[in-house]
């Protein structure tokens, strides 16, 4: 009797582990107990419970070869059928859904050069499977949707395409289906942050004022007209700032106001040299 009472405690112990690893098996996963340990597990459960099986409950398994079947024939009777299925079960369930689940990621691009700006162009490319995903910046964020669930925790090669800024961290990110969102940290590039600004200064006559001193944001960039009235300089900030500039001839401010700094238009400015 007391063999019974071992075996079938050994065997109730094997049937409730095999169904927790079926119905837990994406929680168990979770928290790193992986096929491995369901293994390591269900093995010794399996062969305590046998003793049960067969001795207590008359279950036995046999197997035969012949010729009519190419790899033999197995049968099962009594209860050790059920557990074979819970045992196969606990295999076979956490690895169906880990492959088949899908799960939604949301990122916000941050600048950390302006982080209250919302970036609104460019694009977000995820090296996900075999084919990268693609997707537009909107009000600052991107949304991959049915990204599969084997990629949960795991770093993902990540690419972006956006004017003037560049990835301020490791092109790696950790997806994760637990956070609401993942911040994505840009900065500007080099070369975005210096403007070549080119420009003339006129008199009230439309004459070119010469050797004229100009002064951007008091001392952060200077220079002198040429002959022709004509200036080149390079502004340490990004094509689009806004400026004081201070223009000084003959000891005098002639012009002193906020101008907006651009590679692309110049800043053409008349002043009145009049003592």
């Amino acid at each position: 009797m007391n063999w019974i009472w071992i075996s079938g405690a050994a065997f109730l112990l094997s049937f409730l582990a095999a169904g927790i690893m079926i119905f837990f098996g994406k929680e168990l996963e979770d928290l790193g107990i992986t096929g491995n340990i369901y293994y390591i597990i269900l093995i010794p459960l399996g062969f305590s419970s046998a003793a049960f099986l067969a001795g207590a409950m008359k279950s036995y398994a046999s197997f035969t070869s012949n010729e009519s079947v190419t790899y033999g024939k197995l049968q099962l009777t009594g209860p050790i059928v059920i557990f074979a299925l819970v045992v196969g079960g606990g295999f076979i369930m956490p690895n169906y859904y880990n492959t088949k689940g899908q799960f939604d990621l949301k990122m916000r691009i941050v600048s950390n050069d302006q982080p209250l700006n919302t970036l609104n162009e460019g694009t977000i490319t995820l090296y996900i499977g075999k084919e990268p995903k693609t997707v537009s910046i909107h009000e600052g964020e991107v949304a991959f949707y049915n990204i599969p669930e084997e990629y949960d925790n795991r770093k993902v090669r990540l690419l972006t395409a956006i004017k003037n800024y560049q990835l301020a961290d490791s092109n790696e990110v950790l997806l994760s289906k637990r956070d609401d969102y993942v911040d994505i940290h840009v900065s500007r590039t080099r070369e975005s942050m210096s403007t070549l600004v080119r420009g003339s200064v006129l008199d009230e006559q439309n004459m070119a004022v010469v050797h004229a001193w100009l002064d951007f944001s008091s001392g952060l960039a200077t220079c002198y007209t040429d002959a022709n009235g004509n200036f080149s300089l390079t502004v340490p900030l990004p094509s689009g700032e806004k400026v004081q500039l201070k223009i000084v001839t003959d000891g005098i401010t002639r012009f002193n106001e906020v101008v907006t700094i651009s590679s692309a238009i110049p800043i053409d400015l008349r002043i009145d040299k009049t003592p």
